[in-house]
């Protein structure tokens, strides 16, 4: 009969720290992306209104 060796290891979960950290990055990254929107969205509507008006 063979025995399975059980020495190794799991892998262990991520420190809810960098999890947090991580979020946090997503979250400043989706608010700057929201604001270059914003900011091409008016450029081209004061381009718009100088073409047109």
């Amino acid at each position: 009969m063979s025995q399975i060796d059980t020495t190794e290891k799991l892998p262990e979960a991520p420190e809810p720290e960098s999890s947090l950290f991580a979020l946090c990055g997503l979250g400043v990254a989706g608010i700057v992306m929201l604001g270059w929107i914003c900011a091409l969205a008016w450029i081209a509507w004061r381009l718009a209104d100088w073409l047109l008006f």
